[in-house]
């Protein structure tokens, strides 16, 4: 095999490229491990935050970025993650295992028999039907006042307790949430580089060529819902030991809009872009809402020229200047 000077370049561009998002990836995980002794309380708490809606937008990502089934309903498998570990700590036990293991249950049981429906639809009608999953949740949790209290909202969730030991809120619990984070972003980032990522992006791509070539299309589907459905209801789970407590909002079409947004804010079918989408969502509605007035339309239109501008949203910003580069050396 003859190796020409280009074989040689391409591969010291990969090398390149490998070694720069081992860097990266090491300063991040460093800055991120540090910033309790760095940053102020208040920040920490705003981090906590964007760190649980990451986890919840990596799994509207996997859902809608990766295999091609656009949910605006997705606020469901967040809102009954919650519900469930909130009602399960207050009632039964906070160790913060039991819980999540608790609403993962419930949230499985609920996506397997939604997901057997909904992903019989594509396209559209998929999308309309998640958003009516969703919002019939949301009156179920208006209406079962028993284990819901209604509008009232389930409140007097107790600090979760991890091996007999309580974790306060502040630096303790941003340590759990990065951790559980990272864990699930390594997860997913393996899981996409897997045959099955391969899979639900040819599904993506074209569904009706992926089955003719033997490829089970409704199986996979179903799967890349229940996995979406239970990262959200992890994510909403840490979110009401955070909140100490939820409401039925937290089931409402616009909390699904939000999370939509910070996925594509970042870059929807990308890794770290709903990382990335999270953490500018969060601390930009904080700047946007202690400062203006008209905080709704700056933030929208933030997004509109970030979209415009950056299709492959902030994740993409690197290649885009890279190609804009290119262009200028020629």
């Amino acid at each position: 095999m003859t190796l020409t000077s280009s074989t040689i370049g391409t591969a010291a561009s990969g090398r390149t490229s490998a070694l720069v998002t081992i860097g990266v990836g090491a300063l991040a995980l460093a800055a991120i491990l540090a910033a309790p002794w760095l940053a102020k309380p208040f920040t920490i708490t705003l981090l906590t935050e964007a760190f649980v809606l990451a986890i919840w937008a990596m799994s509207l990502n996997l859902l809608s970025g990766h295999a091609g089934l656009l949910s605006f309903g997705h606020a469901a498998g967040f809102g009954l993650g919650g519900y469930a570990a909130g009602y399960f700590a207050r009632e039964v036990s906070a160790d913060v295992i039991l819980s999540l293991l608790f609403a993962e249950a419930v949230v499985f049981i609920v996506a397997a028999l939604a997901g057997a429906v909904a992903i019989r639809l594509s396209g559209v009608a998929f999308s309309i039907v998640s958003l009516c999953i969703a919002q019939v949740l949301y009156q179920v949790a208006i209406a079962w006042r028993a284990v819901t209290e209604g509008m009232d909202g389930l409140l007097g969730v107790p600090l979760p307790r991890l091996f007999g030991a309580t974790i306060k809120n502040g630096a303790p619990f941003y340590i759990l949430v990065s951790v559980v984070m990272m864990a699930t972003l390594a997860g997913l980032a393996l899981v996409l580089k897997s045959p099955f990522g391969a899979t639900l992006r040819a599904i993506r791509t074209n569904d009706i060529r992926a089955a003719s070539i033997g490829i089970d299309v409704r199986l996979h589907k179903w799967l890349a819902f229940v996995i979406s459905w239970m990262l959200a209801g992890l994510a909403g789970g840490l979110m009401v030991f955070l909140k100490a407590g939820t409401t039925p909002m937290s089931l409402h079409w616009s909390e699904s809009g939000n999370v939509l947004i910070m996925t594509i804010f970042g870059g929807l079918g990308t890794i770290v872009g709903p990382v990335l989408g999270a953490v500018c969502f969060v601390f930009l509605h904080d700047v946007l809402t202690s400062t203006l007035a008209i905080w709704q339309f700056v933030f929208g239109l933030i997004f509109v020229v970030v979209v415009i501008a950056f299709p492959s949203g902030l994740a993409g910003l690197p290649a885009q200047f890279g190609k804009l580069r290119w262009r200028f050396s020629r």
